[in-house]
């Protein structure tokens, strides 16, 4: 033991030192050998300790576990069932990856299509094909990145599923002996069922880590592919001027060019690229689709519905009336013209090859339309311009053309120029009458063609496809325009002819003067949309329309308040849009400018109601677009305030009465009344003013405020019946009672007279030789009042004939 040998070699030295030494050197030795005993006591404590710890561990606890009971037991095989069921089911719903399996390939093919198409435009870029991509690209991107954040959830998902299988087979029940028993066969099913847990577990693990793999991979390569985009479309304006191929006089050298494959080779290769592209665009954009089929369902019903009233209806219009050069009783090929018209405006930036479908069944359609309306000899310019058009579409289709497709590409462009010659020559001399936003659009097409020539002949065959391609797909489109505004025109004359003729009663009025104003607004509309479609095919749309939304939303202030361009033009399009509707809103509703009409039902004072609501709309609406508080807006109510206190007193006045007038209804449309010395039937109740029409047919205009503060006789406000009076002079040997009973018997045999109120025969009076006679009685139309005295003063004076009776 260390510690004894140095307790004793201590002693032996202090045994020493008292021989040899004095007294204190062995008082120093002596505490030299104290410090020794107590650092032995020190290192034999902690021995001692170990020791005793050693002993009680080597013994271990000396009580038993408690027993699991039978009972306990198949509790917690229960409690185990039910957390395997939970997890099991939680694995089949949280790991469902079959739709996301079967469409990442989809996404894994078009990225593929995309990058061959980048590498195949990468000499001759089709800046809109290039746009398109990028379009898709982001779909795409966001597609991908939604399905990293949804298997990231299921990966942490399918984490703890397997966490809480780990726990459950940490605390597992051991399996009893006997395993007849039910406890027995309970507990090998769960075992069973934690194996097909467990594997089903790996199962979706390994196909969610995969599935992570191909999409993470997909979501790098749409960046890549975002950054190829950009690049070309930053060469491509670098590089717009600048010849990328060969001018057509010069031949290609074999290793300038290589060489060209069949044409067809290329149009099909090309074609083929882009069918899982135009798959896709389908499947992620088929709401366009169902907007499409709306619009072509509620036009065919629309127009089918209407004219097959105007046929029932009891008095059809004459032939002038019907001039309808597009529009039939079926319109299947107007209703397909007026979808493929609309179809290009719902995405500006679509794949080439949905375009080029939707131009081809909008030329069909369009071709089935113009050979029942126009002349043979204008059809077939219009058959020149489908020609091109498909000639066109498959020189382009190659991604890039050799020197034979360039050629054909050269002479189509010729042709296009001198057919749009052709056509400017037809539209000058009247010959073919088409809308007047046309003619430009056909100088547009020459110059533009003209331009594509020269730039494929000197080698810049990129632009010369944009110009190409822009040019015929507006002249295609301008013209189909064109026959959209002539059929929704058509569609509107119909309409208004519907609404007159649903009572059967044949108003004549003028469409004329309504079909300028509606050309007007369509034109607008159609140019604005053929401008966007244009400008998207040159691939300029985007900076002009940045530099419109720079221009149109910067904000300007006065004073306190703020405000930007877009608002007010936005503000000013809202209450015209409303003041044209409210003006032609009754047209729709059966009301007739036919001034001659005598249709005593006719009582059209809801009209004005409604005017009244769509220019409250419309102001309220141009209000909220113009971005103003109310607080703003109480102000300019206020200084409104103070000009009708300065001066607009008699304005407002006619406004306040004319809706007075519309809710009190003293007299309504049609109604025979008096006022201020002037007599007429009532034809328009406005909001400032009304008019009248005398008996002699001219309009008087009354102002509304007249009409309410003055004395006001409406002859028909109950009935239409008014009493008359003729004057008769007979001679004085002529037998008054006899003369009396055949009046009396005139009056009453006519059949616009009342019965019920017997006519009243008065002796006025007794001038020499002569009787003056008054005839009252009562017709049932006011407006038949001066025909009415015409038939009964002709019926008398034949019965006084008859009867030898002189009248003088």
């Amino acid at each position: 033991m260390p510690q004894v040998s140095l307790t004793t070699t201590a002693f032996a030295t202090s045994r020493r030192c008292s021989f040899s030494s004095g007294a204190a050197s062995c008082k120093i030795l002596y505490l030299n050998w104290l410090w020794c005993l107590v650092l032995a006591i020190g290192l034999l404590c902690p021995a001692a300790t170990w020791a005793q710890d050693s002993v009680q561990t080597a013994s271990g606890p000396t009580e038993k576990a408690t027993p699991v009971t039978e009972q306990d037991a198949a509790q917690r095989v229960e409690q185990a069932y039910l957390v395997l069921g939970r997890i099991s089911g939680g694995a089949r719903r949280g790991a469902d990856t079959n739709d996301l399996a079967e469409e990442l390939p989809e996404v894994e093919a078009n990225l593929k299509t995309i990058r061959q198409n980048l590498t195949q435009y990468r000499k001759v870029i089709n800046l809109k094909q290039v746009r398109m991509f990028q379009i898709l690209l982001t779909d795409m991107q966001e597609q991908l990145g939604g399905w990293r954040t949804e298997l990231a959830t299921q990966g942490k998902r399918l984490t703890q599923m397997q966490f809480q299988l780990d726990s459950l087979a940490a605390h597992a029940i051991p399996a009893p002996a006997d395993t007849t028993t039910a406890l027995g066969r309970s507990t090998q099913r769960l075992k069973r069922k934690q194996q097909r847990a467990r594997q089903l577990l790996a199962r979706n693990h390994q196909a969610v880590t995969q599935l992570q793999t191909r999409v993470s991979d997909g979501y790098i390569q749409a960046l890549e592919l975002q950054d190829e985009v950009r690049e070309q479309s930053r060469r491509f304006t670098r590089r717009t001027l600048e010849p990328a191929n060969l001018p057509l006089w010069q031949t290609a050298t074999p290793d300038a060019d290589a060489p060209p494959a069949a044409a067809g080779q290329l149009v099909r290769e090309s074609y083929a690229s882009q069918q899982r592209l135009l798959r896709y665009y389908f499947t992620t954009n088929w709401h366009f689709g169902a907007w499409m089929l709306v619009v072509g369902l509620v036009f065919f019903a629309w127009v089918f519905r209407n004219f097959r009233l105007v046929s029932q209806a009891a008095a059809a219009p004459s032939p002038e009336e019907q001039p309808f050069r597009y529009l039939r009783p079926v319109p299947i090929a107007g209703t397909l013209v007026v979808v493929f018209s609309v179809a290009p405006f719902f995405d500006l930036n679509p794949p080439a090859a949905y375009t080029d479908l939707l131009e081809l069944l909008l030329l069909v359609s369009l071709s089935v339309l113009l050979a029942r309306s126009w002349a043979r000899r204008h059809f077939w310019y219009w058959l020149g311009v489908v020609g091109l058009f498909l000639g066109l579409t498959f020189v382009y289709a190659a991604s890039e053309p050799g020197t034979g497709m360039r050629w054909a590409m050269f002479l189509l462009n010729l042709a296009a120029v001198g057919l749009g010659v052709a056509l400017q020559r037809q539209l000058r001399n009247g010959g073919l009458k088409l809308a007047a936003f046309v003619p430009p659009v056909v100088v547009l097409f020459i110059v533009l063609n003209a331009l594509a020539a020269v730039c494929n002949f000197t080698g810049r065959v990129s632009i010369a496809k944009v110009f190409s391609s822009s040019a015929i797909l507006g002249l295609t489109q301008i013209i189909a325009l064109s026959a959209f505004v002539r059929l929704l025109t058509e569609a509107f004359h119909l309409q208004m002819q519907r609404s007159r003729l649903a009572g059967g009663a044949a108003a004549r009025f003028n469409f004329q003067k309504i079909e300028q104003g509606l050309r007007l607004v369509l034109s607008v509309v159609v140019c604005t949309l053929w401008l966007m479609s244009f400008t998207a095919n040159l691939s300029v749309f985007q900076p002009i329309f940045r530099f419109l939304e720079y221009v149109l939303t910067m904000p300007h202030h006065l004073g306190s308040i703020t405000f930007n361009v877009a608002n007010i033009v936005l503000f000013f399009a809202i209450i015209y849009l409303a003041v044209l509707l409210q003006r032609y809103v009754g047209y729709f509703f059966g009301e007739t400018d036919d001034e001659f009409n005598t249709d005593p039902d006719r009582k059209g004072s809801w009209l004005v109601a409604i005017r009244l609501v769509v220019l409250a709309v419309g102001f309220l609406l141009a209000t909220m677009a113009s971005g103003l508080p109310l607080d703003k807006i109480t102000i300019v109510v206020g200084a409104l305030g103070v000009g009708v206190g300065l001066g607009l007193q008699n304005i407002i006045n006619n406004l306040v009465s004319g809706i007075i007038l519309i809710f009190e209804r003293p007299f309504q449309v049609g109604d025979f009344i008096e006022v201020t010395g002037k007599t007429g039937r009532v034809k328009d109740i406005g909001i400032r003013a009304s008019k009248l029409i005398s008996l002699s047919g001219s309009e008087i205009i009354v102002p509304n405020g007249d009409l309410l503060s003055g004395h006001v006789i409406n002859w028909t406000l109950s009935n239409n019946h008014i009493r008359v009076e003729l004057g008769l002079k007979l001679n004085l040997d002529t037998d008054l009672d006899k003369a009396k009973q055949l009046i009396r018997d005139e009056v009453l045999e006519n059949p616009n007279t009342l019965h019920k109120l017997a006519p009243e025969i008065l002796l006025s009076g007794v001038n020499g030789q002569v009787y003056d006679l008054k005839v009252l009685f009562w017709i049932n139309n006011i407006r038949q009042e001066q025909v009415l005295k015409s038939e009964v003063l002709a019926g008398i004076h034949r019965r006084f004939t008859q009867e030898g009776i002189n009248m003088i």
